[in-house]
């Protein structure tokens, strides 16, 4: 910790994040005492500061929040995110690229790059307006120029969950094709979910009963 902050001064104050797995996090604050010339970590978790990342985790580790043994330097993180470079990207250590096996896992820009090409006109998913969300991405598929159905890829941790919209209507799971929880998607996965929402066929109309009806069919 000491030789993280001689690096980068910068960072004093700055909050890092813990991944004991990669879809929950703990946030600490490095601290420097400039009388004692040290830095520590404050822990949020449990409200109290350690000289060592290793201390830290094992702290959390003692009370139950995770199992296992964990790399400090390859899980701890001046982001947010797992997939972004650890504080072993700044001390040079040989480990840190693999630790989560990063390159396995599929962020925005991933997705925005494999469709960029689809989306032009005469392309699969031609007239399909895309926009970045804070969460991931947002799919707009229009008929006859209205808003007929609307996808969205919900990104956290490196895991995707999905939501479905027909005429601002969410699609329960069980009229899908596809698990919408989050888990984990390799790009070709994202990619068919993109195409059977962009396939789906809408047919809608009046029950007996007088409410609007959906019939939803895969083609």
């Amino acid at each position: 910790m000491q030789e993280l902050v001689y690096i980068r001064p910068d960072l004093k104050g700055k909050t890092v994040y813990f991944f004991p797995t990669l879809d929950k996090y703990y946030e600490g604050v490095l601290m420097y005492e400039a009388k004692e010339k040290k830095t520590y970590v404050y822990s949020v978790k449990g409200d109290c500061k350690f000289d060592t990342f290793s201390k830290w985790i094992s702290y959390l580790q003692d009370r139950g929040y995770f199992k296992g043994r964990r790399s400090a330097v390859a899980t701890i993180f001046l982001e947010a995110n797992p997939t972004s470079p650890s504080i072993a990207s700044i001390l040079s250590t040989s480990n840190y690229t693999s630790y989560w096996k990063t390159k396995s896992l599929i962020n925005t820009a991933d997705v925005l790059s494999s469709i960029q090409e689809k989306i032009l006109p005469g392309g699969e998913f031609a007239g399909t307006a895309v926009q970045k969300i804070n969460e991931g991405l947002e799919f707009h598929f229009f008929k006859e120029g209205q808003l007929e159905k609307k996808l969205l890829i919900l990104i956290k941790s490196g895991l995707h969950r999905y939501e479905v919209y027909v005429f601002d209507r969410i699609v329960q799971e069980k009229y899908l094709p596809f698990p919408i929880k989050e888990m984990r998607r390799t790009l070709d996965e994202i990619i068919n979910i993109i195409r059977y929402v962009f396939s789906i066929s809408i047919c809608y109309g009046q029950s007996t009963h007088g409410n609007l009806f959906l019939i939803i069919n895969f083609i």
